[in-house]
């Protein structure tokens, strides 16, 4: 077997535990490299690293002064070395089988929730990039998603800065077929690549939250650090 990563085989010592479990198509060295997370504080609700820990860091106060309905937040791992250069390969390289060592990375029970709900891409992106990339690593992980969101934005997050993004009208928007559903009780995980700003992912929940939903968290599968 071939790690899905580096293409190197993968050697593994025959045991009575590797005998009676699936072969896993990422080495170890790829492994660690992509889990690889920043030694320091953080801020126990986004993730950030901070020079001194608090529960709630000054981005997030931002953050939830503007959109407070998120409540929770979850990442897999830190925005990387390696996990810049595979979001490079996977996002602007086209290289859709990563889809699938995204998915091996993420150990998260997304089953306690009774949607999840990927962030969306513009249709100009769309037909650029040929899939939508937090969809389908869902899709790999074996995930049952909702598509409830729509969004005309173009401009990628990474052009604009954070006092743009901040300004910015919210480019989010309630598909026809879910905006008259009353969700009252029920919780709802909004999904997407990257947390840089926050900005994004708490937009979409801004808009999401006109369905009633009980709760409204957020997973991503990396989380940049900008200390």
């Amino acid at each position: 077997m071939r790690c899905l990563y580096c293409h190197d085989v993968i050697t593994e010592e025959m045991t009575l535990i590797t005998l009676f479990t699936k072969n896993e198509p990422l080495c170890l060295t790829c492994r660690a490299a992509l889990n690889f997370k920043y030694p320091g504080e953080r801020c126990g609700r986004c993730h950030q690293l901070v020079r001194k820990k608090a529960d709630i860091c000054a981005d997030c106060h931002v953050l939830i002064d503007l959109y407070p309905a998120v409540n929770k937040i979850y990442t897999a791992t830190d925005y990387n070395e390696e996990i810049k250069m595979l979001m490079h390969r996977y996002k602007f390289v086209k290289d859709y089988a990563l889809s699938e060592v995204l998915a091996l990375l993420i150990s998260f029970n997304f089953k306690c929730y009774d949607y999840v709900v990927p962030i969306p891409v513009s249709s100009a992106r769309l037909k650029e990039r040929t899939y939508n990339q937090t969809s389908a690593v869902m899709r790999a992980a074996g995930v049952t998603y909702t598509n409830m969101l729509g969004t005309g934005k173009v401009k990628r997050q990474s052009e604009l800065s954070k006092h743009e993004r901040l300004s910015s009208t919210n480019p989010f928007y309630l598909l026809e077929n879910v905006k008259d559903m009353n969700l009252s009780g029920k919780s709802v995980l909004i999904a997407d690549d990257i947390y840089t700003t926050g900005i994004t992912v708490h937009q979409a929940a801004d808009v999401i939250k006109d369905l009633n939903f009980q709760n409204i968290d957020v997973f991503t599968f990396s989380k940049t650090q900008h200390i």
